[in-house]
Formats: C-alpha cells, structure tokens, sequence
C-alpha cells in the first residue's frame, strides 16, 4: 500500500487545515523530504499518521505509560483553534487499487473527549468499515509490525542501546508470526484452565494428583511472578529517583566548582609532567653550555669578522698571482717586438696599445709571506657559520620560550589547586555524589537481578505447563471420547502441542532467512567493510550475536555510537522486509546520532530502498547540503513546516527550506 494524502485539521501545532499530497514510487524516485527545524511538527506529523490508522494503540508508541488515550487527544488540540473540532485523516491505496480514507475527529466536551471513526471506501462512507476499522488495519498492516516502517530517532536510539537485545527479539517475534503462535497457544491454555472445573471426577486418580502438584506449582510461580514484578517496578521508581538526585547533585557540584574539585589528582599529575619536562629543558641547556663551539657563538662577530678576512686575502692570493702571469707576458711581448723589424713609429704606436691594456695587470708583484688557513679549517669556519650559530640561537629561543611557558602553566595550575583545595563545599557535595551514584549502582544491579529471576520463573513456568499440558492429554485420553469438555481439553492439548512444534519449525525457518537479511542490510549501511561477516540470530533464543571477519562475536560495547545505530536501522529494515507487507516508511529526525560517513550511507543505501514510499522528516542539520545533493535523485517531492511566529502554528509548504 501507499499514502496519497495526509490531512490535520487544528491538531497540535497545526491550526486550521493542512494537507499533504503524496505520491508512490516513479521510476527512481520514491523519497518525500519533509524539512522542519526542531519544535515545528515533524514528530506531530508522524503521531497524526498512527493515530489516524491505529487510535488507542498509537498510545504505546508515542506517548508515556501513565498518560491515557482521552489525555492525549486533549493535548493535541491546538490552543489557537477557531473550531471545535480536531481530526487526523490518511487516504491510502491498497495493492488491488482500493482507495480507503480514514478519519479519527474529536473534540471536547467538557472534561469529556468525544470521538468519531470515519472510513470511505472508494470515495463512499462506509459505515461497517469504520466501526470495524481495528480489526481491518491489522489484516492491511498490523500493529506490531507498523513500528518497522513507521520509527524516529528516539525508538531507534532505543533498539541501539537495547544491550540485551530484548526489544529486538520481541521485535523478531513480531515480524515472522511468532507473536501470534504465542498469543493463540496462551488463549488456548486459558480454554484449558476454564475447563478443569469439569475434570473433578480424576480428583483420586494419579494423573489428577500430579495434575494439581503442577497446577499448585504454577500458581506458586505466578504469585512469585506477581511480587517480583512489584518489587521490579519500586527497584525502577528508586532508580530513577536516584537518577534524578545524581542530577541534581552534580548541577550543585559543578556550579560550586566542582570540576576543580573533581580534577585534584589530575592537576597534581600535571603538575608533576610539567616538573620533569622542566628538568628536561635544564638538562638540553646544560648540554648546550658544555659543547666545544658554544663560546665561540659568544663571539660570533669575531668569527665572521675573522673568516671574511681569509676570504678577502683568499681573493688578493688570487688576483696577485694571476697579476704575476700576466706580467710575464707582457714582457715576452715587447721582448718580442723589440726583436721585430717593425719601423719605429709603427712600433711605438703597437707598444702603447699593449701598454694601454695591461697596465692594471702589469704592477710590480708583490712578494708577502702570509699563513692561511687550511681548507679543514675554513671548512669548520663556514659550518659553525651556515648551521651551528643558526640553529644555535633558534634552540636557545625555543628553550628559554618552553621554559616560560612551562614555568607559567605551572603556576596557574598551582593556584588552580590552592583554589581547589579550598572548595570543601566542592569536595563534600563530590562525596555525596559519589554515594548516591553507588547507591543507584546497587539498585541498578538489584534491578536487573530481578529481571533474570523473572526470566527464570519465566522459563520453569514453560516448563511446568508443558508437563501439565502432557498430563492433560494423557488424563484425556483414558476418558470418555465423547465427553465434550474432555474432548476440548485433549484437543486443546495437542493444539498447544502442534502450535509449539509449529512455532519452533517456523522460528528456525524465518530466522536464517532474516539473518542473511539482516547481514546484507547491516554491511550496507556501516563504513568498515571489515567489521561484520554475520549478524547471527539463534532460531531458539532469539539472541543477536554480531560475528566478526575473524570469527570472533563483536559485543556491541564495541561499535561506535553511529554504528550501534546504524545497527538497529538494519534490523528494522531487514524486520520490515522479511515481514512480508509493504507499506510506506517514515522515518522522524533520522540522523541524529549519525557520523559524516553513515549519514552518507543512510541516504544513499537505505532511503532508496527501504519501501516504495519513504517519508523522510528531517531538520536542518541532517539531509541538507551534501546529504541532499546524494539523495536528490531519489526525491519525488518536497515540503517544509513552516511555523509562523505571528500565527503561532505550522503550515505546510512546497519546498525544502530555503528553497520554499
């Protein structure tokens, strides 16, 4: 089925009337964004779609325990309305192309809620259809399956933290019928209960008498079950009495100072880190002082005044023997020219032009008998010049800079531990603190001791009825078969019998089925493709072990946040697909907890193929940007709540965000 209209009228923050236009799968495109930033109605929007098709039972998905049905009605009518009437209505399209709108209205009188369920079949009232609606939408979608397709943030974070994976497994029940064997095989056992009034007559018989032993022993586990159950419920209440005074403490605490309080040890520990690398520093500047070139960066001008000097000699070296060769020839020259018949004034004109050009070279040489360096040591001059007096006085600035620094983290942390050490209100409302959380420690595991005991009971009590159901049977059968109520009972018996061989068989079927579901859903959406082989499902108890590439079962203490998330959307989804009923899926501020790498997963992977139909109520900060543009592809339409400040209610508009 699909949705193809949803309508609000004066419900919560919504005044007046306001519909949204859906549309099923066309051709990639199946994903409706619905934009609303925190406070404007996505959540609102989601109850009305459960209220519209389930009413009371709504009430166990959206709303706390002690609040009732009539109450929450009377909390969503909106405050500003200018009518008296509230209703939530969906239009959907059934696979034979049905078209079923279903309206809940109320309003109130008095104190009093008053309700009305309205269905139209195929645009026509149908009278029987709404009266009958409840039992209708359980053959279209029931209940305990909707929580696969229709889930927030809240009960997804919910299935995530589930470490015993209770919620899980009830959720497995559901989806592959075994919550329905177990209901059928308990109304049967209760046929069978309203008739042994009628087996008075196998009072004296030895299978009566074992009868009752077991009888009396299964009553004695329920009135066990009864208190346990009791004291589970006060050990919650101090729980969460206990939580609420750590919470109170601690706001106390940290508003007298607490954290200085709280980190004493730490700002010592600090301390003394700071103390060593201080003595660190003063050990690498007694190892500067005491190298064999330190002194002479004492005087480094001297050094370079000393080694420009060899160079400039180096160069005069140079120029005067070069001066010497050029000389010598030039005296070859005229030697030579003398010796020449060249006529006199020919020859004094070729004399001047050579004398012309080589009179800078042609000085008389000068003999000077100077030491010069050696190479080697030139070669050290420019090394203590080009590297060591650099990197000298670089280190000595970042030595004597750590050294004030360190000197002054140290001192402010100091006085932060005087300062500390004089908050005593601090310290004292610390050591409440601290009992109170233990206090809740010892409730907490007191609690959770209960919970096993109650699984024990549990477990024996399976146990012990099956023995009774066994001795019924055999009681049946030694009776008159024509006997009506014996012939209930024994045909009760081998139902219960049959049902729970068939449950068993069933449970092992579906649970390798959705294993292998819920292993190709859950390596979709994480990022590490190293990280699980297997989600494994046992088709007894129902645990999920998460098996690793190596083996080895992955506890999910292990997994990151966005993981253990990410976790619990995969079971949904294979939940909602080894279901076998296709509905549309909505899903209410998805992303919360999700890292950059799974968001991108969860909108590339899981939104375009978890249904036909996905409705997807986001806020700002979740499927925007760089998350949209990956999903845009997949998006049929768009719409924003819109709260008006002046109006004080939402609309709805078509657009996402700024688009609108």
């Amino acid at each position: 089925m699909y949705f193809t209209k949803v309508g609000l009228h004066n419900f919560g923050i919504y005044k007046g009337t306001h519909e949204m236009i859906l549309t099923d799968k066309c051709g990639e495109r199946n994903i409706t964004l619905i934009g609303g930033l925190n406070g404007r109605g996505k959540t609102t929007f989601h109850d009305a779609i459960l209220i519209a098709l389930y009413g009371k039972q709504a009430l166990k998905y959206i709303q706390e325990k002690e609040r009732s049905y009539d109450k929450l009605l009377a909390d969503h009518i909106n405050i500003q309305a200018t009518d008296e009437e509230t209703y939530v209505s969906v239009t959907l399209v059934l696979e034979d192309n049905t078209v079923i709108r279903v309206k809940r209205s109320w309003r109130l009188k008095g104190k009093k809620i008053e309700q009305q369920t309205e269905v139209e079949k195929n645009g026509r009232l149908d009278k029987y259809l709404g009266e009958n609606w409840s039992y209708y939408i359980e053959e279209i979608l029931p209940f305990g399956i909707a929580r696969f397709f229709f889930f927030n943030n809240e009960k997804i974070t919910q299935l995530a933290d589930d470490s015993s994976f209770e919620q899980i497994k009830s959720s497995i029940k559901s989806a592959i019928g075994v919550s329905t064997i177990e209901k059928t095989i308990a109304h049967v056992d209760e046929v069978i209960r309203r008739k042994k009034e009628d087996l008075k007559i196998f009072e004296t018989s030895e299978l009566n008498q074992e009868y009752q032993a077991v009888e009396k022993e299964i009553a004695d586990i329920d009135q066990r079950l009864e208190e346990a159950q009791r004291e589970i419920n006060k050990l919650e209440l101090q729980c969460q009495k206990l939580a609420i005074q750590i919470e109170t403490k601690e706001n106390e605490f940290w508003s007298s100072g607490g954290d200085l309080s709280r980190n004493r040890d730490s700002i010592k520990a600090e301390m003394n880190r700071i103390s060593a690398l201080a003595e660190q520093i003063q050990q690498e500047i007694l190892q500067l002082t005491s190298s064999a070139a330190t002194p002479l960066a004492l005087c480094k001008d001297l050094v370079l005044q000393s080694y420009n000097e060899e160079q400039e000699q180096l160069k005069d070296d140079v120029r005067r023997h070069t001066d010497t060769i050029v000389n010598d020839s030039y005296q070859r020259v005229l030697k030579r020219l003398d010796a020449s018949n060249l006529p006199l004034d020919i020859l004094d004109i070729v004399k001047k032009i050579i004398s012309d050009e080589f009179i800078v070279h042609v000085k008389e040489a000068v003999n000077e008998n100077r030491i010069s360096m050696s190479p080697a040591s030139l070669m050290l001059y420019e090394k203590l010049i080009s590297e060591f007096f650099p990197s000298l006085s670089q280190r000595i600035s970042d030595l004597i800079t750590s050294s004030e620094a360190q000197e002054a983290e140290y001192m402010s942390l100091d006085a932060h531990l005087d300062e500390a050490d004089d908050k005593t209100l601090a310290m004292q409302l610390f050591e409440t603190l601290k009992s109170i959380e233990q206090e809740k420690a010892v409730a907490d595991a007191e609690y959770q001791k209960k919970l096993d005991l109650v699984e024990s009971m549990k477990r024996q009590r399976e146990l012990l009825v099956g023995k009774r159901i066994r001795l019924i049977k055999g009681m049946a059968e030694k009776e008159n078969a024509n006997d009506d109520n014996m012939r209930i009972i024994q045909y009760a018996a081998m139902s219960i019998e049959t049902l729970t061989e068939f449950k068993k068989r069933l449970q092992c079927e579906k649970v390798e089925r959705l294993s292998d579901t819920a292993t190709e859903c859950f390596q979709a959406l994480v990022e590490k493709d190293s990280l699980a082989k297997r989600v494994d499902i046992n088709a007894e108890t129902l645990d999920v072990t998460i098996i690793g590439v190596d083996g080895r079962e992955v506890l999910k203490n292990q997994l990151s946040a966005g993981e253990q998330q990410m976790f619990a959307v995969a079971i949904v989804w294979a939940l909602a697909l080894s279901s076998g009923y296709k509905a549309p899926v909505i899903i209410d501020t998805p992303m919360a907890r999700l890292d950059s790498s799974h968001r991108a997963n969860f909108v590339t992977k899981y939104l375009p193929a978890a249904s036909s139909q996905v409705l997807v109520l986001s806020t700002d900060e979740e499927i925007y940007g760089r998350y949209l543009d990956m999903v845009r592809e997949n998006v049929l339409d768009y719409y924003t709540l819109l709260y008006s400040e002046k109006e004080q209610c939402t609309s709805i508009v078509k657009g996402y965000f700024e688009e609108i």
